[in-house]
């Protein structure tokens, strides 16, 4: 899905495409078709993102869109699906994967006219921080 404040309403990938089981795209068509690894940020608007990686879909069991924060809550404090992480692992891989790997940092740096994630990867690390010291407190969910 396609979402964020200047997007409007969230819609479909503009190449339709789903990802499959393999989360690297359309199982016959990867991600890569265009995505492609480049050390160079592309950044024409709408154009695909680039991040010296080859491009992939987290795991299907790591989904957050259309799911309430009491959802998003209750699965980042199940390590059976957030990576089997508790929260200093949560906390770690934020930092560790946002050098590392590139795709967590890519979310604060997107390029071109793409919106970067709200508040600063810092303010991430220490809300995470925070929520762990807290017990991982969970928002009640809005339908129970």
């Amino acid at each position: 899905m396609w979402s964020g404040p200047s997007y409007g309403e969230a819609r479909p990938h503009g190449m339709n495409v789903n990802a499959g089981d393999s989360r690297i795209g359309v199982e016959f068509l990867p991600c890569a078709t265009c995505h492609a690894q480049s050390e160079q940020p592309n950044d024409l608007p709408h154009a695909a993102p680039h991040v010296g990686l080859p491009w992939q879909l987290a795991p299907v069991e790591f989904e957050w869109f259309g799911k309430t924060s009491a959802e998003v809550c209750a699965q980042l404090s199940d390590p059976e699906r957030n990576g089997g992480r508790d929260w200093m692992g949560l906390a770690e891989h934020l930092v560790t994967d946002a050098g590392h790997h590139g795709f967590v940092l890519w979310g604060w740096a997107p390029g071109g006219t793409r919106e970067p994630a709200p508040y600063s990867l810092e303010d991430h690390v220490n809300d995470v921080l925070i929520w762990g010291v807290a017990g991982q407190p969970c928002p009640a969910d809005p339908e129970d």
